[in-house]
């Protein structure tokens, strides 16, 4: 056996494919866990190193069941080969989770805030989505402006930046449930380019609609200080909050592929995906200050963009989001995955693949049975396929234990890997898990509509401990993975599989 090396997060997929398969060997177990000992210094340094036989095309594990093939990762085809039209693609997406009242979301009287966001792709026409949907009373949106930000803060580039109107219109009112798109205006950014809208807020408001901006910071101003959306250096908007209120998407109008949708819960929506990777579990990682550009959204626009893509990202993920309604939605979150795929998903701009990432709140939270979320998976599946949609569907990573299981077979810090395959007893949120991953490589890989299958677990998962990540991917939660986890996550999602051949 020989350690064969590859550096940068480009090329994970080829190793855990590796490790999956030499885990499954009894006869190979004690061999890999000797030599991943000597290499797990360098997982820190993100370089990625598996055991493999050479040649590297075909490897035989002896008492293994035979010949195991290993395929090198799929490059993307060039840009030139990819066919684009003028249309209207999602840049960047937050869904609308609930407009309850919290110390977060009090609601307010004459106020402005500036919300930053990062683009999945350059542009240079736009138009604003905002959004009163779980509101219970009318709002009005006094003024409204996009910009560039500058990355300092609050404050935003003057020369490029625009006053948005809804139907030449400089203010609007939405009724309770209601939304609305803002006319086109013209800002010219670049890919990498943070950008900033700015709303006031007329009158007294109750908690608005929001979505909780994760590792982002947004801005807002004290109550009662009026309009203040035309302040290009920030100095008003003197209070941070963790909401994106009202905003819901901008949409960049350019010759693009499409738009491609990550769908799922908080692992889609990037939870702590501003945390390092400096340790590795049980040594709990922490968050990185002004890192805000590892979400799965961010990690797959960079990828697409280096590949030749022309294709927007839309982030469909929501906080504890489970897959169906026989699991009950987590405090603050609006709706399951089947109520939420068609406006969140399929009437969103340009959409032409959803990768569907659902399950693990079911399984962790509620503890449902697998064929709870094979039901639910199926149930979005049929719905994107009903209109030309394709789907990916992806794994569950490992780390989806249910948390209402006994003491002795959850996590402690005196056994860390309680509850894993391996010694065993098995947690039962795992045993769900492994027996919904198969499903979905079998059953649900062959589900009309289903053009490919992202193997988030084999790309995550610790051989040595199949149902926990491997050490230096986690945050500090032992659930969600940290940044450089949720970039090896999205390597997974096979790109060549998100456009219909020419």
């Amino acid at each position: 056996m020989k350690v064969v090396c590859f550096s940068g997060l480009g090329e994970p997929l080829l190793c855990r494919v590796c490790y999956a398969q030499l885990h499954s060997c009894m006869n190979f177990r004690f061999l890999f866990l000797e030599s991943f000992v000597k290499v797990s210094t360098l997982l820190r340094s993100h370089v990625v190193c598996c055991l493999l036989a050479i040649p590297l095309s075909v490897m035989t594990l002896s008492g293994c069941g035979g010949v195991v093939s290993v395929k090198p990762p799929v490059t993307s085809p060039p840009a030139s080969s990819i066919p684009s039209s003028p249309q209207w693609v999602v840049a960047w997406g937050a869904s609308p989770e609930n407009a309850l009242p919290a110390a977060e979301n009090p609601g307010g009287d004459e106020q402005s805030f500036r919300f930053l966001l990062l683009p999945t792709i350059d542009g240079t026409q736009e138009r604003v989505h905002f959004s009163n949907l779980f509101g219970l009373t009318p709002i009005t949106i006094g003024a409204a402006r996009l910009a560039v930000a500058t990355g300092s803060g609050a404050a935003i580039d003057p020369t490029r930046d625009t006053p948005l109107t809804f139907a030449g219109a400089s203010s609007i009112t939405l009724a309770a449930g209601q939304e609305v798109v803002s006319d086109p205006v013209n800002i010219t950014y670049a890919f990498g380019e943070t950008m900033a809208v700015s709303v006031y807020m007329k009158g007294a408001f109750p908690p608005l609609t929001q979505h909780d901006s994760q590792v982002t910071t947004n801005y807002e101003s004290v109550s009662q200080a009026g309009n203040t959306t035309t302040d290009a250096s920030g100095a008003s908007f003197s209070q941070a909050v963790t909401e994106w209120y009202l905003l819901t998407g901008i949409d960049t109008y350019g010759s693009y592929q499409g738009t491609v949708a990550l769908f799922g819960s908080s692992s889609i929506d990037g939870h702590e995906s501003n945390y390092g990777d400096t340790n590795s579990y049980p040594v709990l990682n922490v968050a990185i200050p002004g890192q805000d550009n590892d979400r799965p959204a961010d990690w797959l626009a960079r990828q697409l963009m280096s590949a030749g893509y022309r294709l927007g990202v839309l982030n469909a993920g929501e906080l504890g989001d489970p897959a169906g309604e026989d699991a009950s939605t987590a405090a603050g979150t609006g709706l399951a995955g089947i109520d939420r795929m068609k406006h969140d998903v399929l009437q969103q701009a340009g959409v032409k693949t959803v990768v569907i990432y659902f399950g693990g709140i079911d399984l962790r939270e509620d503890c449902v049975p697998a064929t709870n979320v094979e039901a639910s998976l199926s149930n979005m599946v049929s719905q994107a396929q009903a209109v030309g949609v394709r789907v990916i569907l992806a794994t569950l990573p490992p780390a989806e234990y249910c948390t209402t299981s006994s003491a002795d077979l959850l996590p402690s810090a005196a056994n860390p890997y309680q509850g894993d395959l391996y010694p065993g007893p098995e947690n039962p949120g795992s045993t769900q898990r492994r027996t919904l991953n198969d499903w979905i490589r079998t059953t649900g890989a062959l589900l009309p509509g289903v053009v490919a299958i992202a193997d988030f677990d084999n790309a995550l998962l610790y051989p040595v401990h199949p149902d926990f990540m491997m050490p230096s991917f986690y945050s500090s939660d032992n659930f969600h993975p940290n940044g450089v986890g949720y970039g090896v996550q999205s390597s997974a999602i096979p790109l060549t599989s998100l456009l219909a051949p020419r």
